[in-house]
């Protein structure tokens, strides 16, 4: 009856889907379940205390996670000043050569109004999009950009992609996991310079590899079709990134903006100058490092004196102050800048003066009108270390959101699940303690030898009693030889319990597998497996159905979806 309910459910939800959105693909039928972060086991202590407004975490951010904080938030970011024109023409650039949805349209022209807002989610240039939470994280934005616009339809809200095209670390974003197959990028041109300029001339190998593992089915020629329209076809890592995003998320109005453009640097001018010449934040961060430890976080990030690299197309490299020569340096290389000639260089060039990840933050929230950044646990740890660096600037800072996370289950280790007796709960459970509590729950045998145990520790106690009477020195000996003996025991009982799962020897592998097809390297699959797999298998409708059925994030779930 419940699973004729459920049914009843997905038909109706289609319907609905499909009369609202009569291009769309149809919707994958899925079974939804809700866990709360702390039931996973893979969330920090500080998410987790921040999930639930923790009092020792208040003073490291500004809003409580939740949906009525935002008419704060709102009135707090309306009485900023934007440069809203400047912002609005930025992206009619960035989007001059992309082909873009109505919606995509209406929100860059809304920019310039002082009644929109952004939604903002942020991730590097990684090859082939990189790891599935990017999809995640994007639709997150998506979706409470769209539960904003119910709530408060007096304003405007966009949801925004922030490409970290600045970044440099090319061993980071040059691989992608593929169905069990490591694919590597192994060189390119300008790699010692921001990724999102890393031309892709070099990138037809990777593709081929890809092709290869898809094969020739229809499938597996539309997702090509995709990448090669993207990665062979737009000229950088940059340009390739804003592609696929537009083609698989600007049917919902997300926008994409790169932070590598002059204008955009432009009214972080000051803030430039300010941290060259005086530099706060190290003394900043440091201090709520400082109080962060103290409560018993881990810190995520950690400032420089300098926290701005000298970029061009050749290098990303920081920049440093030589006390002996009196001069701004670039560190492993031969350019030095005097005081005055380095604020010049800003003035003149701000683009070759990109911000760390102390500053990054600053910058996006000084260009954007932004109510919330939503990123991954990590993210939100390294914000949480810069609230004095914002209100030293006046910068706003913004509701910190941690995005939606989301297990896919498909049809085929649903079914493995169900014969092995794993529900989506216990699906989270150390691997070994599952085997071990599938053995001990199906075999017929008495697997341990606790009533053993208790029968040798009660001997012991008598033969101490009797040992104590004649000589008091003799306990330590007693007890050494009780701890000897049950020691002994519990290597027999392992042994016993080994024997026995031999003898399960298919349904424990069938249990491993399970676990390693879900969580590759008793990870996440979200941070291991890449996005292609699940376009390859099912086409669009994939993240359509993921965006369907997701919940907003601030309801603080984490989500398993069951293809069934």
């Amino acid at each position: 009856m419940l699973m004729l309910c459920f049914i009843h459910l997905q038909q109706t939800q289609h319907q609905k889907y499909m009369t609202a959105n009569p291009t769309a693909s149809p919707l994958i039928a899925v079974e939804k379940h809700l866990l709360d972060f702390e039931q996973t086991g893979y969330f920090s202590g500080l998410i987790i205390d921040y999930l639930s407004d923790n009092e020792s975490l208040r003073p490291f951010y500004q809003y409580s996670f939740e949906l009525e904080s935002f008419r704060e938030v709102i009135e707090n970011t309306a009485s900023k000043d934007y440069d809203r024109e400047n912002l609005r023409a930025v992206f009619e650039k960035q989007y001059s050569d992309l082909n873009y949805s109505s919606k995509v349209a209406k929100n860059i022209a809304s920019i310039a109004d002082s009644n929109t807002f952004t939604i903002i989610t942020g991730h590097q240039t990684n090859l082939f999009t990189g790891p599935l939470y990017f999809a995640h994280k994007i639709l997150s934005t998506i979706v409470l950009s769209e539960q904003l616009q119910a709530t408060y339809p007096d304003s405007h809200f966009v949801p925004v992609y922030w490409m970290g095209s600045e970044d440099h670390d090319f061993a980071e974003i040059n691989h992608i996991n593929l169905f069990g197959n490591k694919i590597v990028w192994e060189d390119a041109e300008g790699k010692e310079s921001a990724m999102g300029r890393i031309p892709t001339e070099s990138l037809q190998g990777v593709f081929d590899q890809v092709a290869e593992i898809l094969g020739e089915s229809d499938r597996a020629k539309a997702t090509l079709q995709l990448l090669r329209r993207a990665y062979l076809e737009q000229p950088t890592l940059g340009k390739a990134t804003q592609f696929i995003v537009n083609e698989l998320f600007g049917k919902y109005g997300l926008l994409v903006i790169d932070q590598d453009d002059a204008e955009l640097r432009k009214t972080f001018v000051p803030i430039i100058e300010e941290e060259l010449l005086k530099r706060p934040s190290k003394a900043l961060v440091e201090a709520t490092n400082k109080k962060l430890e103290e409560k018993g976080y881990r810190n995520q990030a950690y400032a420089r004196n300098i926290n701005f690299f000298y970029l061009t197309d050749e290098l990303r490299q920081r920049i440093e102050w030589n006390v002996e020569i009196e001069r701004f340096e670039v560190i492993d290389t031969d350019i030095r800048f005097t005081q005055a000639e380095i604020l010049e260089e800003v003035k003149a060039h701000p683009e070759r003066f990109s911000p760390n990840v102390i500053l990054r933050p600053v910058y996006q929230q000084q260009v954007l009108p932004c109510l919330a950044y939503i990123g991954g646990g990590g993210e939100l740890a390294y914000w949480m270390q810069l609230k004095g660096v914002f209100d030293h600037y006046g910068v706003n800072y913004p509701m910190l959101v941690l995005r939606n996370s989301v297990l896919w289950i498909d049809k085929g280790n649903a079914k493995r699940m169900e014969k092995a007796g794993l529900d989506v709960v216990n699906l989270f459970r150390n691997t070994e303690k599952l085997v071990v509590e599938y053995v001990r729950e199906n075999s017929e045998n008495q697997l341990n030898v606790y009533t053993e145990k208790q029968k040798v520790e009660c001997a012991f106690e008598s033969i101490l009693k009797k040992a104590i009477e004649i000589d008091q020195s003799l306990q330590s000996a007693v007890v050494g030889e009780m701890k000897k003996t049950i020691n002994a025991m519990e290597r027999l009982e392992a042994k016993i319990l080994r024997a026995e799962k031999r003898n399960f020897d298919n349904a424990t592998n069938q249990i491993r597998t399970i676990k390693d097809k879900l969580f590759p390297n008793d990870s996440l699959q979200e941070r291991k497996d890449n996005l292609i797999a699940f376009h390859f298998k099912y086409g669009d409708a994939f993240i359509e159905t993921l965006k369907e059925n997701l919940d907003s994030p601030l309801e603080k779930k984490f989500t398993v979806l069951v293809d069934v």
